[in-house]
Protein backbone atom coordinates (compact mmCIF):
# COMPACT_ATOMS: atom_id res chain seq x y z
CA UNK A 1 0.00 0.00 0.00
CA UNK A 2 3.13 2.25 0.82
CA UNK A 3 4.57 1.71 -2.74
CA UNK A 4 0.97 2.50 -4.36
CA UNK A 5 0.95 5.61 -2.62
CA UNK A 6 4.47 6.32 -3.08
CA UNK A 7 3.56 5.69 -6.64
CA UNK A 8 0.43 7.88 -7.12
CA UNK A 9 2.40 10.92 -5.74
CA UNK A 10 5.01 10.94 -8.00
CA UNK A 11 2.44 10.66 -10.95
CA UNK A 12 0.80 13.25 -9.34
CA UNK A 13 3.83 15.68 -8.98
CA UNK A 14 5.09 14.82 -12.56
CA UNK A 15 1.75 15.30 -14.60
CA UNK A 16 0.65 18.58 -12.37
CA UNK A 17 3.68 20.36 -14.15
CA UNK A 18 2.62 22.88 -16.50
CA UNK A 19 4.52 23.61 -19.44
CA UNK A 20 4.74 27.30 -18.36
CA UNK A 21 7.35 25.88 -15.56
CA UNK A 22 9.67 25.49 -18.68
CA UNK A 23 8.51 28.17 -20.84
CA UNK A 24 10.45 31.39 -20.71
CA UNK A 25 8.56 34.59 -20.49
CA UNK A 26 8.27 36.94 -23.72
CA UNK A 27 6.85 40.00 -23.07
CA UNK A 28 8.54 42.79 -24.43
CA UNK A 29 9.26 45.63 -22.46
CA UNK A 30 7.73 49.50 -22.68
CA UNK A 31 10.60 50.72 -22.53
CA UNK A 32 12.34 49.28 -25.00
CA UNK A 33 9.50 50.37 -28.10
CA UNK A 34 10.83 53.00 -29.78
CA UNK A 35 14.13 54.37 -31.55
CA UNK A 36 18.15 53.90 -30.22
CA UNK A 37 20.98 55.79 -31.41
CA UNK A 38 24.17 53.87 -30.82
CA UNK A 39 26.37 56.48 -28.42
CA UNK A 40 28.87 54.30 -27.40
CA UNK A 41 31.06 51.50 -26.03
CA UNK A 42 32.41 50.39 -22.51
CA UNK A 43 35.33 48.30 -22.95
CA UNK A 44 35.45 45.02 -20.23
CA UNK A 45 39.13 45.33 -20.40
CA UNK A 46 40.29 48.71 -20.27
CA UNK A 47 39.50 50.89 -16.75
CA UNK A 48 39.60 54.29 -16.06
CA UNK A 49 41.24 56.18 -13.03
CA UNK A 50 38.29 55.00 -10.83
CA UNK A 51 39.00 50.95 -11.94
CA UNK A 52 35.32 51.38 -14.33
CA UNK A 53 35.39 49.73 -17.51
CA UNK A 54 36.45 52.77 -20.11
CA UNK A 55 33.70 54.51 -22.24
CA UNK A 56 34.53 55.28 -26.10
CA UNK A 57 31.64 57.26 -27.12
CA UNK A 58 30.89 57.11 -30.83
CA UNK A 59 29.31 59.99 -33.09
CA UNK A 60 26.94 59.27 -36.20
CA UNK A 61 26.11 55.68 -34.56
CA UNK A 62 23.78 53.18 -35.86
CA UNK A 63 19.79 53.12 -35.18
CA UNK A 64 18.01 50.90 -34.53
CA UNK A 65 13.67 50.88 -34.10
CA UNK A 66 11.92 48.60 -32.13
CA UNK A 67 7.54 48.07 -32.55
CA UNK A 68 5.30 47.08 -30.80
CA UNK A 69 4.58 44.40 -33.66
CA UNK A 70 8.00 42.71 -32.87
CA UNK A 71 9.63 43.78 -36.05
CA UNK A 72 12.88 46.09 -36.16
CA UNK A 73 14.54 48.67 -38.78
CA UNK A 74 17.98 48.94 -38.14
CA UNK A 75 20.21 52.02 -40.12
CA UNK A 76 23.67 51.43 -40.30
CA UNK A 77 25.88 53.40 -42.51
CA UNK A 78 23.13 54.11 -45.03
CA UNK A 79 21.54 51.27 -45.06
CA UNK A 80 18.58 49.86 -43.80
CA UNK A 81 17.97 46.48 -42.52
CA UNK A 82 15.11 44.67 -40.59
CA UNK A 83 13.65 42.05 -39.17
CA UNK A 84 11.74 40.07 -35.94
CA UNK A 85 12.62 40.58 -32.37
CA UNK A 86 11.57 39.22 -29.01
CA UNK A 87 12.50 39.09 -25.69
CA UNK A 88 12.59 36.59 -22.72
CA UNK A 89 13.03 36.44 -19.55
CA UNK A 90 13.17 40.27 -19.32
CA UNK A 91 16.53 40.49 -20.51
CA UNK A 92 17.10 38.40 -23.64
CA UNK A 93 17.26 40.13 -26.62
CA UNK A 94 17.35 38.29 -29.67
CA UNK A 95 17.04 39.79 -33.22
CA UNK A 96 16.37 38.14 -36.67
CA UNK A 97 17.33 39.91 -39.76
CA UNK A 98 15.22 39.49 -43.17
CA UNK A 99 16.82 36.90 -45.10
CA UNK A 100 16.70 39.00 -48.09
CA UNK A 101 19.00 41.29 -47.02
CA UNK A 102 22.30 41.01 -49.08
CA UNK A 103 25.41 40.46 -46.79
CA UNK A 104 23.78 39.63 -43.57
CA UNK A 105 23.70 36.34 -41.40
CA UNK A 106 19.89 35.56 -40.52
CA UNK A 107 20.69 33.08 -37.76
CA UNK A 108 18.85 34.91 -34.64
CA UNK A 109 21.69 37.04 -32.63
CA UNK A 110 20.85 37.44 -29.03
CA UNK A 111 21.90 39.90 -26.59
CA UNK A 112 21.92 40.43 -22.72
CA UNK A 113 20.04 43.47 -22.07
CA UNK A 114 21.78 44.46 -19.35
CA UNK A 115 20.09 47.48 -17.98
CA UNK A 116 17.14 49.46 -19.59
CA UNK A 117 15.26 52.57 -18.73
CA UNK A 118 13.00 55.26 -20.68
CA UNK A 119 16.40 56.95 -22.50
CA UNK A 120 19.15 54.39 -21.84
CA UNK A 121 19.37 50.87 -23.10
CA UNK A 122 22.84 48.81 -22.53
CA UNK A 123 23.27 45.70 -24.25
CA UNK A 124 26.28 43.15 -23.64
CA UNK A 125 26.93 39.22 -24.91
CA UNK A 126 25.59 36.21 -23.07
CA UNK A 127 29.67 34.79 -23.07
CA UNK A 128 31.34 33.52 -19.95
CA UNK A 129 33.45 36.31 -18.27
CA UNK A 130 33.37 40.02 -18.80
CA UNK A 131 32.47 41.85 -22.58
CA UNK A 132 31.77 44.94 -23.78
CA UNK A 133 28.37 46.65 -22.85
CA UNK A 134 27.10 49.02 -26.11
CA UNK A 135 25.28 51.79 -25.36
CA UNK A 136 22.23 53.05 -26.90
CA UNK A 137 20.13 56.42 -26.56
CA UNK A 138 16.32 56.59 -27.06
CA UNK A 139 15.61 59.69 -29.74
CA UNK A 140 12.19 61.66 -29.74
CA UNK A 141 10.19 60.78 -33.13
CA UNK A 142 10.23 64.10 -35.05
Amino acid sequence: MKNIFLLFFTVTTILSCSNSDTNENTTIPAELIGTWQFKGIYSFDQVDENDMPLYTPYENGDYISFNENKTFTHILENNEYNGTFYVTNANKLTMTYNPNQIGLNTNPVSSNIYSLSTNILKLSCFEEGLCDIIRYEKIEPN
